[in-house]
């Protein structure tokens, strides 16, 4: 199912450095590789697999139609990437989240279309 949001995971503590000048970027962005972020099927997975027993995250919610650059999705459809900087309006929220005591994420997100 393809809707409008798509997510991607950072560090709570480095967000305040990585938003500068109405753009999100992070340090490890390369303009060929772009920003990885997943569809709402694919998070909780992404995060077990990318994120395990890590603390202290927030999870970026995405507007696809509000993203002023282009976006390619890789062959399984899950991973998008967003080929520049992310302008800032298209992030309409910032979730916080930490693993459980398994240092496992456990959470699900539904899209109604």
């Amino acid at each position: 199912m393809d809707t409008d949001l798509i997510f991607h995971i950072v560090s709570r503590r480095k967000w305040p450095e990585l938003n500068k000048a109405g753009f999100y970027k992070p340090e490890d962005f390369h303009s060929d590789t772009g920003i990885e972020c997943v569809s709402s099927e694919y998070l909780q997975k992404h995060l077990n697999d990318d994120h395990f027993g890590r603390k202290n995250l927030f999870i970026l919610v995405i507007d696809k139609a509000r993203l002023t650059s282009k976006m390619t999705k890789e062959k399984d459809g899950d991973i998008i990437r967003v080929l520049d900087p992310i302008n800032l309006d298209a992030i309409l929220d910032k979730i916080r989240i930490d693993c459980n005591e398994e240092k496992k994420f456990d959470l699900s997100v539904k899209s109604f279309v």
